[in-house]
């Protein structure tokens, strides 16, 4: 009769062995597979925050030549003063301004 229960025994504790080391098995596929979908979005992340700082680049580079253009349309007075000296030219007076349509 004793042995009858050792031997029942050993297959429940067996049962619960590979119970046990298939569920560890899972665990480690699902760490396994957790780790390689995290590395997948830090990569993605990267490449477009990569993607980001070169249009950021760019961007900075169109705005200081704007600030250039900006400010060589915008020195009204440098062109009078070129105007007057050189080409010896005046502003008329308001009287003498004629507008002229199409």
């Amino acid at each position: 009769m004793t042995a009858s229960p050792t031997v029942s025994d050993n297959a429940v504790s067996q049962q619960r062995s590979w119970f046990l080391v298939a569920t560890v098995a899972l665990l480690v596929v699902l760490s396994a597979n957790s780790v390689i979908y995290s590395t997948y979005q830090t990569r993605k992340l990267v490449a477009e925050f990569q993607q980001l700082q070169n249009m950021r680049n760019d961007m900075e580079v169109e705005w200081g030549q704007l600030l250039l253009e900006q400010s060589t349309w915008g020195s009204f007075n440098r062109v009078e003063r070129l105007a007057s000296k050189r080409l010896k030219m005046i502003v008329p007076e308001p009287n003498k301004i004629v507008m002229v349509s199409q």
